[in-house]
């Protein structure tokens, strides 16, 4: 990685004026994306279960007998085995995403620079910067994908066992296989928008130190979702490494399911 002075690159700049970039924020399409890969593994796991492990379990359930442990545990080896596959495949899927978000980001911040202040840096900014953070990235959202998938097969499990051997009717099951379905879409629902907002402020981090900038100034979404405590921070400025005003003092985009960015301030 090339790190540069964007300061120093702007001409005609009267010392100790300042200027604030356009700031980049992770689209919408990459968190459906991410998403629409998290819910093939949700949509695969529940075909699984409703063909393969319901009809056992109702059969026991019809039977009025509680099933062995051994028994129990051959039901979900195939779900577990298959939950592992589509999580590494989602995982790929993803860092392709990731991949495409890094390359738009990069040209982004290229184009910002170009508008704002007229500098070309074509020559310093390049998408090979990022490998080693994506190699990170990739590390981090694989580990929750299969956290996913191992937390699903484990709400089924329990389930269906409890089901069975409280004897509880079919239809019931059906209902809450279906209900345990739907908090794990939302959990993916969650990952999905957090870490699509998480990537985006790293890569801001990242290219504005690069820069060397070393100041933001904290915006939020300006909308009506903006929690109180963000929406307090709107404005102030911050330097990169120091405790903010928000959860555990992390930086715009980094608490749990924060739309906000860092907007860069350069100094001249």
């Amino acid at each position: 990685m090339i790190r540069y002075r964007l300061a120093n690159l702007v001409p005609n700049r009267r010392k100790g004026s300042t200027a604030q970039l356009p700031v980049i924020v992770g689209t919408l399409a990459a968190e459906q994306a991410y998403l629409k890969a998290l819910r093939v593994i949700l949509r695969e796991l529940a075909r699984e279960t409703r063909e393969n492990i319901v009809p056992l379990a109702v059969a026991e359930i019809q039977a009025n007998r509680a099933m062995m442990r051994d028994a129990e545990q051959s039901w979900f080896d195939r779900l577990i085995s298959r939950a592992l596959g589509l999580a590494t495949a989602a995982g790929e899927m993803v860092n392709r995403i990731l991949g495409l978000e890094a390359e738009r980001h990069t040209s982004a911040f290229a184009a910002a620079a170009k508008r704002v202040l007229g500098v070309d840096l074509s020559a310093v900014v390049r998408q090979e910067d990022l490998e080693g953070y994506l190699t990170t990235a990739a590390a981090r959202n694989a580990a929750l994908i299969k956290g996913l998938a191992d937390d699903t097969v484990k709400r089924v499990q329990q389930t269906v066992t409890t089901a069975v051997i409280n004897g509880r009717s079919a239809t019931d099951l059906r209902k809450e296989l279906t209900r345990q379905f739907q908090i794990s879409d939302s959990r993916a629902r969650l990952i999905a928008r957090d870490q699509i907002a998480k990537f985006n402020s790293d890569l801001n981090r990242i290219r504005h130190q690069q820069a060397g900038l070393t100041e933001y100034v904290w915006r939020t979404s300006a909308d009506e979702r903006v929690r109180e405590r963000h929406r307090r921070l709107e404005g102030k400025v911050y330097k990169y490494g120091e405790p903010t005003g928000a959860e555990q003092g992390l930086p715009p985009g980094q608490p749990i399911n924060c739309r906000c960015v860092a907007q860069a301030i350069v100094r001249f």
